[in-house]
């Protein structure tokens, strides 16, 4: 496989193409689509083709050769035609956020413009709505794109438990998807990051922050400085939010409406296996969702990722060297390592002191042993990982070292 430009596999497929050089000439291969068993399944038509992996909607987005996007399906059928500027988002409706001649709509998994391209600008669909901006104002439609809410607005967010942030004349309120005031317009901005269960909502005025509940009544004075969030987590998104005063920082529970911590920390990492990661005195430990320390402040905070749980374990440091805990703070992987990588399909990306990459098990055995190969990616992708060594060049291999013939 000498040669050879491979991407990651995702929903069981993989693109790879040619990328090197024959005669002493640079010569690239038309994109193919291959299996986990290295199988052909279709073959893109032009070579100057350019994809990178399948959405998750097993769906892939297609660049031609004059930088127009298409659509393609997993059997290799294009979708649409190559006209659109941008595909991004996807939404609980299933639909895809769209640019085609400068203007904004939505497209179904079926190739279907659903939302023709006709508006300025826009988000994607949440609890059935979305926002669009036409002729410089914004309103909502629905999935028949039908207005909802009438262009009269300067700015619409996402709904979220039936209330979108508004602007209107220069100022920020809440309504609903009935077009009803439920907070008068009076302030420079309201973030809506709403689980179900939110009762608080963080606004400024005044150039200072605090929260106010969805009738507009203040929770918490206008006192703060900066907020933002600490869960990105779908379950929880909007839950938590990272506070900051005279560069201290705290978290509060818009679902309590209360601090679960003091202003006692410098940092703050994001939620993960409801847990998270607090720089104090320089050193990092783990709080869980009640800001209880769980897991002592004895990490190192100068060389710190971004500190997430992922598969139950996190890469944390001491004195400068990597290892690995669970969620109750027991060391896994110990601190013998250079650098470490989050656990993905249960294997860990790891480099050792000579600088050489190999992954090991989440027991710490040596899987992929060090320097045997290049890995030109961090993570295993449907028990596949795209590596390169002077002997084969570029080839996949599994979780047990095992290559990956390429069978075209």
């Amino acid at each position: 496989m000498h040669g050879y430009d491979l991407s990651n596999f995702k929903n069981g497929k993989a693109f790879i193409h040619f990328d090197g050089v024959i005669n002493g000439k640079c010569d690239y291969g038309p994109r193919i689509c291959i299996n986990t068993k290295g199988e052909k399944l279709f073959e893109l038509p032009d070579r100057d083709m350019i994809v990178n992996e399948f959405e998750d909607e097993d769906i892939a987005f297609v660049m031609g050769n004059e930088g127009k996007y298409a659509m393609l399906n997993n059997k290799g059928e294009f979708l649409t035609d190559f006209i659109y500027s941008r595909f991004y988002g996807g939404s609980e409706e299933g639909l895809w956020e769209a640019n085609r001649n400068g203007k904004h709509g939505h497209i179904d998994i079926n190739g279907k413009e659903v939302i023709p391209c006709m508006y300025d600008n826009g988000r994607h669909f949440s609890e059935g709505v979305a926002a669009e901006c036409f002729n410089g104002k914004y309103g909502m439609v629905d999935t028949r794109n039908e207005v909802i809410i009438p262009f009269e607005y300067e700015n619409l967010c996402t709904c979220k438990n039936n209330i979108i942030s508004a602007q209107k004349c220069g100022k920020w309120g809440l309504i609903n998807k009935n077009n009803e005031v439920i907070v008068d317009f009076i302030y420079d901005d309201i973030y809506n990051w709403s689980t179900r269960e939110c009762l608080a909502y963080p606004a400024s005025k005044n150039g200072k922050w605090g929260f106010i509940d969805r009738y507009g009544n203040v929770v918490e004075d206008f006192i703060y400085d900066e907020m933002s969030l600490v869960s990105v987590d779908e379950d929880n998104a909007g839950e938590f939010i990272q506070v900051i005063k005279d560069k201290r920082r705290a978290i509060y529970s818009t679902k309590k409406k209360s601090f679960i911590t003091d202003f006692g920390y410098s940092f703050f990492g994001y939620f993960s296996d409801g847990r998270i990661s607090a720089h104090k005195n320089d050193k990092v430990g783990f709080l869980d969702t009640n800001g209880e320390v769980i897991i002592p402040f004895t990490y190192d905070s100068y060389c710190m990722p971004d500190e997430e749980f992922s598969e139950g374990l996190c890469v944390v440091y001491k004195d400068s060297k990597a290892g690995m805990i669970d969620i109750e703070g027991n060391v896994i992987i110990p601190f013998t390592y250079k650098k470490l990588y989050d656990c993905q399909e249960g294997m860990i990306w790891a480099k050792n002191n000579k600088n050489a990459c190999g992954f090991l098990n989440r027991k710490g055995e040596v899987i992929i042993p060090f320097g045997k190969y290049y890995c030109h990616s961090m993570c295993f992708n449907d028990g596949l990982i795209p590596v390169w060594s002077e002997e084969m060049g570029d080839a996949y291999i599994n979780k047990h070292g095992e290559v990956i013939k390429i069978k075209l």
